[in-house]
């Protein structure tokens, strides 16, 4: 039988929390076997679905297919230790404690920011579907108590707003435009 990597991940929809088993064949990153895009639905084992606002109601199976990219969150609940000979090559990068804002969620975490790269021009220029994140508190919405995770992926496609806690975003572009600034003052209404 070949090796597996298995991964227990609980992935936010906006209306449903699906955990279960999630199986690799390589062992990877959840953010990168996700942003590979190597298939559209993920395969969890021994799962659980409940609708995101009544987490109390919850139903086993034994199998399910979800869509990635109705997925606003997969967070990793534990992982396989990766193997000995596991390198991940990848350019310096420094955590940035960001908030991010998604339909259904809040969310305080730390963002792998490049070492080399201001923030706006790494956010501007990202191509990955999953954003991977560390020390992540989820705050919901409408109800329920904050969670947190120590690490997960976040679906940059859902992300509403964002911001970088404890620092200004630096350099951030200026917008420009052709027609010169006009000087618009308000007159006081005359007295008749």
């Amino acid at each position: 039988m070949s090796k597996r990597y298995t991964f227990t991940i609980e992935i936010y929809t906006s209306a449903l929390v699906i955990t279960g088993s999630y199986d690799l064949p390589l062992y990877r990153r959840v953010s990168d076997a996700l942003n590979s895009r190597l298939h559209r639905y993920l395969v969890l084992r021994d799962a659980t679905i409940a609708p995101a606002d009544r987490v109390q109601h919850v139903q086993q199976v034994p199998q399910i297919l979800v869509d990635w990219s109705d997925a606003l969150l997969v967070a990793t609940i534990s992982e396989p230790d990766p193997p000995p000979d596991f390198k991940h090559a990848q350019p310096p990068r420094n955590t940035q404690p960001m908030m991010f804002f998604t339909p259904l969620f809040a969310l305080r975490a730390d963002f792998y920011k490049r070492t080399d790269r201001e923030l706006i021009e790494m956010l501007s220029e990202m191509n990955d579907d999953f954003v991977p994140l560390r020390n992540i508190t989820i705050y919901p919405h409408h109800s329920g108590a904050p969670v947190t995770r120590s690490f997960g992926c976040l679906n940059r496609h859902h992300i509403q707003v964002l911001y970088p806690l404890g620092t200004a975003m630096i350099n951030a572009p200026v917008p420009s435009s052709e027609a010169p600034v006009q000087d618009v003052r308000v007159q006081p209404a005359s007295a008749e």
